[in-house]
């Protein structure tokens, strides 16, 4: 994929957020015009300021009409009025300066919130066989530290927008003023600004690559040393993430160190080119004008650079900022482009949820960077209301299949139908009506009523439907012996709860949702017996009333189900009932005789 100029990744920022970029520029550079005006007449006002001082004599435009007004052409009487409107002007210029930065820091950091917010949208509704290669380290960098970076660079643009503005005013009263004078001025200051940032360039590019790098590295070390805390502790490894995201950080605070000293340069010479422009000028007003001249073009100057010189710092700052944050925004840019190009989930659900036969036909699955098929050939039937069972050895298949049914995968070749209707077709509405109970329940750091209505606003839960499902998931111990029972925090990923309370608090949630079919994807593994028994027997009373699908490693699980299906290497080996599997397929007898289930 080909680099992108700054100006179209700075457009395709404002159109991620849902800005219109040429509404939304062209509003920031008609207010920046204003300001340069304002910042105009606040230089322009010196001139007959520096005029009376100077030589006292009132021609011109601006004094003859005070002097109309005040009735007199006294220097002693014209200078607090004429001194008080140059006050005033420079007041009305440092308001307005002000009022405008505040307003666009708050357009600029909206913008970095809708840009992170809406990259989260993106990836939340990637497709699953892409979220799956992804890495998160990667992901959270791109929401986070790139999106902040996209902003800082499209502020220091506006911002240098702004001031070129206004430098290009202040050039053109100091130009009226004295033309030789401002043309040294310009050269001096133009070798200042242009032949430095010209030399600092490609090291700004570098340091921000480095920025960017380091941030990736934090982010790889920071996640498996807290997510994976009780891996990290038992193994004694939290040194190594650690001493890793030391360094990330320290080369990431090294790389910002060097930015600084690159971005203070530039001020250090403008203030050496500021001096040498300044003699430059004296010099060529003595040969070319009176000393009266000398002093009046040099105030003026004077009081321009109170304001050309900041705002030449700024612009160099500017630049070493867009230099920096450029590596950022080009990985958004980059992340967006890939995420347009693998679709996105369509999310929205129908009213009524599919519901009926489930039939599966030729179904083929292979994953796109392998020239093997997972699996080859499915085809069966799950009748409605009726449990079904998916057994067999590791890489048998299960996982793909069932990641097929849910709608998270899609076929290589073949389909899934539900009710006749292809599942994939409106894959919103298929989900709706699933209940899923995975073997690694996600739980949030949020109480245990939030966790069971997973995804539902605290106001908009049903109370009386979450105790019933409490009751069902056999909770009601669990739910007592916490000190706030269901408004009680369960800790990041439940870590407040058990292994087997964490499964049943996710068969609570997928009950939750008054599925047509309920899945569960070694929903049981972590059980104890006791619990295990109790759970199945809460399946068969569910029995009858919705479609159940099971994946299952134990065997002791799927012993009471109305079909079972045994895969081996992709393809379905034997089918019906867990007896007649049994007669049928000696590798599932022997692992029955095994599990000591005759």
């Amino acid at each position: 994929m080909g680099r992108q100029s700054r100006m179209t990744e700075l457009r395709r920022l404002l159109e991620t957020t849902g800005a219109a970029p040429g509404r939304w520029i062209a509003t920031t550079v008609a207010v920046s015009l204003l300001l340069a005006g304002l910042d105009m007449v606040g230089v322009l006002a010196m001139l007959p300021l520096m005029q009376l001082i100077t030589s006292g004599d009132t021609d011109g435009f601006f004094l003859e009409a005070v002097s109309r007004l005040v009735g007199s052409t006294d220097v002693g009487q014209l200078l607090p009025l004429v001194s008080g409107l140059v006050m005033l002007a420079f007041l009305l210029k440092s308001v307005g300066a002000l009022v405008f930065r505040w307003w666009l820091l708050g357009r600029t950091t909206r913008i970095s919130a809708l840009a992170a917010s809406e990259l989260m949208h993106r990836y939340v509704l990637a497709p699953y066989s892409a979220h799956r290669r992804r890495s998160a380290s990667e992901v959270y960098r791109n929401i986070n530290d790139a999106t902040m970076q996209s902003s800082s660079v499209l502020l220091a643009t506006v911002s240098m927008a702004t001031d070129i503005a206004t430098i290009a005013a202040i050039v053109a009263v100091l130009t009226w003023s004295s033309p030789i004078a401002t043309l040294f001025a310009a050269i001096a200051f133009g070798i200042a600004v242009f032949g430095v940032q010209r030399m600092l360039r490609r090291r700004q590019l570098a340091v921000g690559e480095v920025t960017a790098a380091a941030a990736l590295e934090s982010w790889q070390a920071l996640i498996p040393g807290i997510e994976g805390f009780r891996e990290t502790r038992l193994t004694s490894s939290s040194d190594v993430f650690v001493n890793r995201f030391r360094n990330a950080r320290l080369r990431g605070a090294h790389a910002q160190r060097v930015m600084g000293i690159l971005s203070d340069i530039p001020r250090y010479m403008l203030e050496i080119a500021f001096i040498l422009a300044i003699a430059a000028i004296a010099g060529v007003l003595a040969l070319t004008g009176s000393g009266d001249q000398i002093l009046t073009v040099l105030g003026v100057f004077a009081a321009a650079s109170v304001r050309l010189l900041p705002t030449l710092t700024r612009i160099t700052a500017n630049v070493a900022t867009m230099r920096g944050g450029s590596a950022g925004l080009r990985i958004m840019v980059d992340a967006l482009d890939e995420l347009a190009s693998e679709g996105q989930y369509e999310a929205g659900a129908a009213a009524k949820p599919i519901s009926g036969e489930i039939t599966v036909h030729d179904l083929v699955f292979r994953f796109p960077d392998s020239s093997e098929n997972v699996l080859d050939g499915i085809t069966l039937t799950i009748p409605e209301n009726r449990t079904t069972a998916f057994v067999g050895a590791s890489g048998a298949g299960k996982s793909t299949l069932l990641d097929l049914l849910l709608g998270l995968l899609s076929p290589t070749t073949g389909e899934i139908r539900c009710d006749g209707h292809r599942i994939d077709e409106d894959l919103a509405t298929w989900h709706a009506g699933l209940g899923v109970v995975p073997q690694d329940v996600f739980l949030a750091n949020l109480s245990l009523a939030e966790n069971i209505a997973f995804g539902q606003e605290r106001d908009a839960i049903d109370r009386e439907r979450l105790n019933e499902v409490v009751r069902l998931a056999l909770l009601e111990d669990v739910v007592e012996e916490l000190p706030d029972g269901l408004d009680t925090l369960v800790g990041d990923r439940g870590a407040r709860l058990s292994g087997g309370q964490r499964q049943r608090l996710g068969l609570a949630r997928a009950l939750y949702r008054r599925p047509t079919v309920l899945v569960l994807d070694e929903a049981t593994s972590a059980l104890d017996n006791a619990t295990e028994f109790e759970i199945s027997q809460t399946l068969q009373r569910l029995q009858g009333s919705m479609t159940i699908i099971v994946v299952a490693h134990r065997l002791s699980t799927v012993r009471h189900v109305d079909q079972l299906v045994f895969l081996r290497r992709g393809q379905v080996a034997a089918r019906g009932t867990f007896d007649e599997v049994r007669a049928q397929d000696a590798e599932f007898a022997r692992l029955v005789k095994l599990g000591s289930l005759e």
